[in-house]
């Protein structure tokens, strides 16, 4: 299009700002009694209201009317990439805040939720290479392919909705729990509910864990990219190949964790565990000398990835689970909301940290792409010790702060069948 720039670094940043606050907002308003969740549910209908057009926003992003690119029309180009990508986003977020916020709700056994995090985390990976294989639809001097790749995936994802209506409906006694709720959420301003999540220590905990692992896979998938182009001096579509063993291995020893999170019975262990592995199998990776190195080692910290994953829907449920006992009420999107705030706000330290990694080592930007010893160090530097560093102090916090060993959590859903929640 030729346009400049800050237009697109403006209309970004305004979009960045939107993606940080929207969730805990969107959150806070699906908590917020209606009229109709006795006879429809809480969470169906707003499911339900997002579908079509979280399904066909995408196509809006990637189909721009052809404006000339002058003093006035420029700005025609802002507004449509600003508007088009908050609206296709927040969206999203009322689909993915309500769809979390049953999970604790809809499966209240722990076997259950074991078993149906796997099967998510599987089905997540899958949508990963599916997405990861949407540049074989695109050419990139052809803009009518971006809007063409579009329309094919605005096509799943209504087909995909499709499919979550089902299991999504809520049952009519999970429907008078949350009128009950009514009453008092009424009262309770934005800033109140924020007061009360924050107080939750467990809840903090797995937000702070998250909130790692966030920056910790961020920083990975764009490390890679750097790691063989500048230290291995390859094509970056090799990268492809780094991440496919992750991936790979994940998919693995997905069964495998199962198996051993079913024979535990305790989702603080098994995520403790998840996060030691993490931090064990991230140092390796500072030490590759080909790609087959790093393939193998991406490969081995996928094992301790498919740990982590596996631990994560179940824990996340207990911190709910309590929730509803301190709190007396069902606000999951609430505490959604800022569990998602905190992992958008993970994608800006991760920029921070390049930043000042390349900045310090002396890291030549393209067109430049000899690189001194210092910048190749710092490339290692945030692919793995870094990130090392992060997970370890993920996991000491971690194991001070979290105390929800599996007596205490069989407590709290036999006191949440007393109050009758």
């Amino acid at each position: 299009m030729g346009l400049n720039i800050w237009i697109y670094t403006s209309a970004y940043v305004i979009f960045v700002i939107w993606n940080m606050v929207n969730d805990p907002l969107i959150g806070f308003f699906a908590d917020k009694p209606k009229k109709y969740w006795k006879r429809f549910g809480k969470r169906l209908p707003l499911i339900i209201f997002a579908g079509l057009p979280f399904s066909f926003a995408l196509p809006f992003v990637f189909n721009v009317p052809n404006w000339e690119v002058d003093s006035v029309q420029k700005w025609y180009y802002f507004i449509w990439l600003l508007v088009s990508i908050c609206f296709y986003d927040s969206f999203y977020s009322l689909i993915s805040l309500n769809h979390e916020s049953l999970y604790p709700a809809k499966f209240r056994d722990d076997k259950n939720r074991r078993n149906t995090s796997a099967v998510r985390m599987i089905l997540q990976i899958f949508g990963t290479l599916l997405g990861a294989a949407a540049p074989m639809l695109m050419s990139y001097q052809d803009r009518e392919s971006y809007g063409n790749m579009s329309w094919i995936f605005a096509g799943a994802s209504f087909l995909i909705f499709l499919s979550y209506i089902p299991g999504h409906k809520e049952s009519k006694e999970l429907r008078e729990i949350y009128t009950k709720d009514q009453e008092k959420a009424q009262s309770q301003s934005f800033f109140k509910v924020l007061k009360i999540m924050l107080k939750q220590k467990n809840f903090m905990a797995v937000v702070l864990i998250f909130f790692l692992d966030s920056i910790i896979g961020a920083s990975l998938v764009a490390s890679i990219h750097y790691a063989v182009e500048y230290n291995l001096r390859l094509e970056s579509e090799n990268a492809t190949l780094v991440l496919l063993g992750f991936i790979v291995a994940a998919l693995v020893f997905i069964p495998v964790w199962l198996l051993v999170a079913q024979k535990w019975k305790n989702n603080r262990k098994m995520l403790i565990l998840g996060v030691f592995l993490n931090t064990i199998f991230l140092i390796p990776l500072a030490f590759f000398w080909d790609l087959w190195s790093l393939v193998v080692f991406a490969a081995v910290l996928g094992i301790g990835g498919a740990a982590l994953r596996v631990a994560r829907h179940p824990v996340m449920a207990d911190v709910i689970d309590e929730s509803i006992v301190k709190t007396g009420q069902h606000i999951e999107s609430s505490f959604m909301g800022i569990y998602v705030f905190f992992n958008r706000f993970a994608l800006i330290i991760q920029q921070v940290v390049f930043a000042l990694v390349h900045t310090l080592t002396g890291f030549n930007q393209p067109p430049v792409y000899f690189q001194p010893p210092a910048a190749l160090f710092g490339i290692r530097l945030h692919t793995a010790i870094i990130p090392a560093i992060l997970c370890l102090a993920g996991l000491v916090a971690f194991t001070k702060m979290y105390n929800l060993t599996p007596e205490r959590t069989k407590q709290v859903k036999q006191q949440i069948i007393e109050l009758g929640l």
